[in-house]
């Protein structure tokens, strides 16, 4: 899904004069919380990938490398999952416990066992891809409908399920002028499960404005919330803000998020980067 920082690269950068653009993108983030256990996740991630631009139609491709000091919080296609791991099955009981309702109403922290608490090891990801196409393409309005999908290739024993995740990806931008812009993010992700834990497909919306901070320089913030991945449990809500720097050839920056519910992380930082590899080709 195109999140807010996404969205932020939109409002400045122009649209490719050329038919085919190669990029190189990564980003460098930490994410921290309780979720809903009685001690904290921290997940650093250190994700690298490219990007090519055909037209209207554009192809990512990311591979994300973690460091966790649990086994907790299980990569998914939308982001972070606190399944509990390998103690799933305690999760899930918790879960049907509290009621087995979609929307979930919060509890009381789950006591993981210690062998969840593994400190600090470093696990390859799962790589994820997308494929959009620009549907509308108006002076000042645009609209992107996708696919995504995360490859299972993850160790299942520290943060992979080792199913496919696929998901079906929509963003509509609306710039005013040249000082700002509206975005609209939707997302719906079928997850594979874990053995012992059901995960439910969400849909996720995120609202973002932006606006021009003067010459080469952009920031934006954003809401998202959507339907939970676990029955039982409370839905994702955050807010975050993201500044970027434009330049010649790519862009730079730098975010953070705050999230209210137990679904998601505390609090996250990020810093991003896209550099323009090449562009060929004439429309």
């Amino acid at each position: 899904m195109i999140t807010g920082r996404a969205a932020a690269l939109l409002l400045a950068l122009p649209s490719p004069l050329v038919a085919q653009t190669l990029g190189y993108e990564g980003a460098l983030s930490v994410a921290s919380g309780d979720y809903i256990f009685t001690v904290p996740t921290s997940t650093w991630t250190l994700s690298t990938g490219a990007a090519l631009t055909a037209g209207r139609f554009t192809l990512r491709a990311a591979w994300p490398v973690n460091v966790q000091n649990t086994t907790l919080v299980t990569a998914s296609g939308p982001g972070g999952i606190p399944s509990g791991g390998s103690w799933s099955g305690a999760v899930a009981d918790s879960g049907r416990g509290r009621g087995g309702g979609h929307g979930g109403g919060g509890g009381e922290p789950i006591a993981p066992p210690a062998s969840s608490v593994v400190g600090y090891q470093v696990a390859l990801g799962d790589p994820l891809l997308h494929a959009t196409w620009q549907a509308v393409a108006g002076a000042s309005t645009s609209v992107r409908v996708g696919l995504g999908t995360k490859v299972p290739v993850a160790d299942t024993a520290t943060f992979g399920t080792g199913e496919w995740d696929v998901g079906a990806i929509a963003s509509l931008t609306h710039l005013f002028g040249t000082a700002g812009f509206l975005g609209v993010d939707a997302s719906y992700w079928h997850l594979g499960d874990l053995p012992d834990l059901d995960f439910t497909d969400p849909l996720t919306l995120t609202v973002s404005y932006g606006r021009s901070l003067g010459l080469s320089w952009g920031g934006s913030v954003y809401g998202t919330a959507g339907t939970t991945t676990m029955q039982g449990y409370q839905p994702p809500v955050l807010v975050g803000a993201m500044v970027t720097r434009f330049g010649r050839v790519g862009a730079w920056g730098v975010g953070a998020s705050v999230g209210f519910t137990e679904s998601v992380a505390a609090f996250s930082l990020t810093a991003t980067w896209s550099v323009r590899m090449g562009r060929w080709g004439r429309l």
